[in-house]
């Protein structure tokens, strides 16, 4: 029953997590129009090992907490860095959709990883919130593909991983701590990113031109800046990583689909963006993918 208990409060979270994350593609939409995304990205994870490091000082350092640290956040900072290069050159559409493969792509990782394949009940879930995932975000401008698209389908593959790592290695660690160090390494890989995009020999391509932008600190930038560097990472990513210590990693990759309904629950409401029937049913087949995989199953009548 105890047991039980820890399990629905760690889903609790991690719904909260993809809720505050539905909320930042309301609150960065305009965001990238004329910022450098490498160095937004930098800001961002900056602030939050900021906030997070005094909170970590005193905290417990187990065997192995910094290489699992730079392991999860080369994987995160590589996530990362593909979304926001790939976003300004493709739709919103297409780039939740592309990001949020990961939910399909996840089981598939996590059994490359450790061999093992996701519970019965896991798996019809993942292919039902999937569906509706699908239905959600699918652009309705089609699958023809740019570069931007193929930076953000990168993107979701390297966080299938991310994913399945956090998994396998958070529950070893202080979350606070786990956290920072992925925080940290984050700022530090979008940092260099930066920087060589900014060299002259990259001043050609898309990615170095945006990069070559100057930081306005007014306005979207600045308060997309400071929401997101707090609530949007230190909030968001500690509670991931203390719930990923309590779940499967296909089991978190099911309620990560509540990204794109909270998403576009939102933009509905502030940005008067219409759901649609499509849209409606794709929410649907996700509700009922999170329920199925939160019922455990008899197996051979045991």
């Amino acid at each position: 029953m105890a047991s039980e208990s820890r399990s629905l409060r760690a889903d609790a979270v991690l719904v909260g997590v993809t809720f505050v994350w539905g909320t930042s593609f309301v609150v960065v939409k305009n965001a990238f129009a004329g910022s450098p995304p490498l160095q937004f990205l930098f800001w961002r994870f900056l602030i939050a090992a900021a906030i997070l490091t005094p909170l970590a000082i005193r905290r417990a350092r187990t065997p192995g907490l910094f290489r699992d640290g730079l392991v999860v956040g080369a994987l995160l900072a590589g996530g990362m860095s593909l979304q926001v290069l790939g976003v300004p050159s493709t739709t919103a559409s297409k780039a939740a959709f592309l990001t949020g493969l990961s939910v399909v792509l996840t089981p598939f990782a996590a059994y490359l990883r450790s061999r093992k394949l996701p519970s019965a009940e896991n798996a019809v879930g993942v292919a039902l919130a999937g569906a509706g995932f699908v239905l959600l975000t699918y652009p309705a401008e089609g699958a023809h593909f740019n570069r931007g698209d193929a930076l953000v389908f990168a993107c979701g593959v390297v966080f299938a991983f991310y994913i399945v790592e956090l998994g396998e290695r958070s529950a070893r660690h202080d979350a606070i701590a786990l956290t920072l160090l992925q925080l940290g390494t984050v700022a530090v890989v979008a940092g260099i990113g930066s920087a060589v995009l900014r060299a002259p020999v990259f001043r050609g391509l898309a990615e170095g031109a945006a990069e070559h932008r100057a930081v306005l600190w007014q306005g979207t930038f600045l308060w997309s800046v400071l929401y997101l560097g707090s609530v949007g990472t230190v909030g968001a990513f500690f509670g991931q990583t203390w719930a990923q210590a309590r779940m499967s990693a296909t089991h978190a990759a099911i309620l990560f689909a509540l990204e794109p309904v909270f998403a576009a629950i939102l933009a509905a409401w502030v940005l008067g963006d219409r759901l649609g029937a499509r849209g409606i049913a794709g929410a649907l087949l996700v509700l009922v993918g999170i329920v199925v995989s939160e019922t455990r199953w008899r197996v051979d009548g045991r």
